[in-house]
Formats: structure tokens, C-alpha cells, sequence
């Protein structure tokens, strides 16, 4: 009895952290949290060094990254969801004998309510656990609905980058166009990188697209002067491909 609520305790602890790191980085709009961030920068790190050089290594790379932090979200959640159902060993129980699920089933169980394709072969044995499986339903459907628009969040805004950096190859440093459009677009862009940093994660097979490289050297293309412009750059300087952008896509 003691270990099961030991390992209900703790799955409850795995899923506020998770949870919390989940909606801090999807809706947010604020630099990603630190468990994502750290994921996304260990996925790339290790994309990165075992991953030949060349352009499949810079078509997967954020692909990669954000698929690793979206397996990472949904193990943990689903760990920390069967770890809360450990509380009780009649939590879940077989639908046609009654019998105890265990562990094993009970990871099923779970599954099967995250993927909103209900419970299954198993069911819930008392009305408390028939209420914490709708809250695993309603869980795993605000994932999915807010999954899917963080990522095509995340997206438009590589698509936003590269199209910027595809304008401003058109004009010269100092033209007017590049003071009118250029630059207002480009202090646009950068508040939506900082708002969606996983973005800074893609990069492209040609040199010309590829983000956050292209970022930083727009930026510094356009300052008249080494320091002009040194905050902009800075900030897009800051970003996961360390130690910096264009050492890291070099090829």
C-alpha cells in the first residue's frame, strides 16, 4: 500500500512537471521551459555528432528535435499517469473477469485514454478512478489539439525566416529598401524567435536559408557600423546551436 502510493506520488510530481513545462512551451509565448529546452538542445547536440555532414543533415535537424521533444511529453505523461494508477491495485481491472490489470496493462490503459481512443479491453473499478480516467481523456486531447498548433506554430515561423532572408538577398545593405522592409521584418521575426526558439532548430540544404545562421549575418550585414545593430545580433546569436549559429552549420 505504502509503495503505491510512494509511486502515485510520485507519477503526480512527473505530470505537474510535465504538464507545466508542456504549457509554458506551447501557449506561452515565452522562451521555452527548461525541460524542453534541455531536450531540444541534447537531441540536437547528439543529431548533430552522429548525423554525416550534409544536406540530410541539415533538412532533418529540426524535424528531429521537435519530434524528440514531442516523444519525450508523451512517455513522460503517460508514465506519470500510470505510475498515479499504481496507487490502488484494483485501479484498472480486466472488463470481462475483474481481475487486476498490473502494470503492464495499466500502461495499455493509460495509452489507450491518451490517444482519446478509449480504455479498451480494461476498465476502471470505482468512480474515482472512472474520474481520473476522463481527466487522462481530457489530457491527452488538450495535447494533441495544442501539439499540432505548436508545431505548425513553430513552423510558419521558419517559413517567415526564410522567406525574409530570400527578400533581403535582393537588396543592397544600405538601400532604402532595406531600412523600409527589411528591418522592421526583421525586428518582427526576432520577437517571434524568441517566442518560438525551437525554430532556430531548422536549418536548410541551401547555405542562403538557412536559419539561425542567415539571422545573424543579416543582421550583421546591415549595421553600417561593427557595433550598430550589436543587440540584434546578439539576441539571434543566442540560440541552441552552440557555441555559435554559423559554426555550427558550416556544413
Amino acid at each position: 500500500m505504502i509503495a503505491g502510493y510512494a509511486l502515485g506520488a510520485l507519477g503526480a510530481v512527473i505530470l505537474v512537471i510535465v504538464l507545466l513545462d508542456f504549457l509554458y512551451t506551447a501557449i506561452g509565448a515565452a522562451p521555452v521551459a527548461p525541460l524542453s529546452e534541455r531536450v531540444a538542445r541534447a537531441a540536437f547536440s547528439l543529431f548533430t555528432k552522429l548525423m554525416p555532414k550534409g544536406n540530410a543533415r541539415h533538412r532533418l535537424s529540426g524535424p528531429v528535435v521537435m519530434t524528440t521533444i514531442a516523444v519525450t511529453w508523451i512517455v513522460l505523461v503517460s508514465l506519470g499517469w500510470t505510475l498515479v494508477f499504481q496507487m490502488s491495485r484494483e485501479a484498472v481491472v480486466m472488463s470481462d473477469n475483474a481481475e487486476p490489470a498490473g502494470f503492464v496493462r495499466d500502461s495499455a490503459f493509460v495509452g489507450h485514454l491518451l490517444s482519446t481512443l478509449g480504455g479498451g479491453p480494461l476498465q476502471t473499478q470505482s468512480p474515482f478512478w472512472l474520474a481520473m480516467s476522463v481527466l487522462v481523456g481530457v489530457n491527452g486531447m488538450v495535447i494533441l489539439t495544442l501539439s499540432v498548433s505548436f508545431v505548425l506554430s513553430t513552423t510558419t515561423t521558419v517559413a517567415q525566416a526564410r522567406g525574409l532572408l530570400s527578400k533581403a538577398s535582393m537588396f543592397a545593405a544600405d538601400s532604402d529598401e532595406m531600412n523600409t522592409i527589411i528591418m522592421p521584418a526583421l525586428a518582427d521575426l526576432v520577437s517571434n524567435l524568441n517566442a518560438m526558439q525551437f525554430a532556430l532548430y531548422y536549418s536548410a540544404e541551401h547555405p542562403a536559408r538557412r536559419v539561425p545562421a542567415g539571422m545573424v549575418e543579416l543582421a550583421e550585414r546591415v549595421a553600417p557600423t561593427p557595433n550598430r545593430c550589436a543587440a540584434c545580433a546578439s539576441r539571434l546569436s543566442r540560440c541552441p546551436v552552440s557555441p555559435h549559429p554559423r559554426a555550427a552549420w558550416t556544413n
